[in-house]
């Protein structure tokens, strides 16, 4: 309660978050780690440069052959 109050203090707002999102299914958190490591180390300047690169790292990965294997 401190530490939650001292952060309102400085002006912060707090956003509560749902525990569940029904927008993502639990197969695919797989994505997450590996996105998260295709973009690790890069800065990009700007948003739209990262939702290109984001973009361009789904396109291949939907590209892939491993993909398509359990799909037939």
């Amino acid at each position: 309660m401190i530490a939650q109050q001292a952060v309102r203090d400085c002006g912060f707002v707090q956003l509560d978050h749902p525990a569940y999102s029904p927008d993502l299914a639990p197969s695919d958190y797989f994505l997450f780690r590996n996105l998260k490591s295709h973009l690790r180390g890069v800065r990009y300047p700007d948003d739209e440069v990262l939702k290109e690169a984001v973009k361009e790292w789904l396109e291949e990965l939907f590209e892939r052959p491993s993909y398509h294997k359990d799909k037939a």
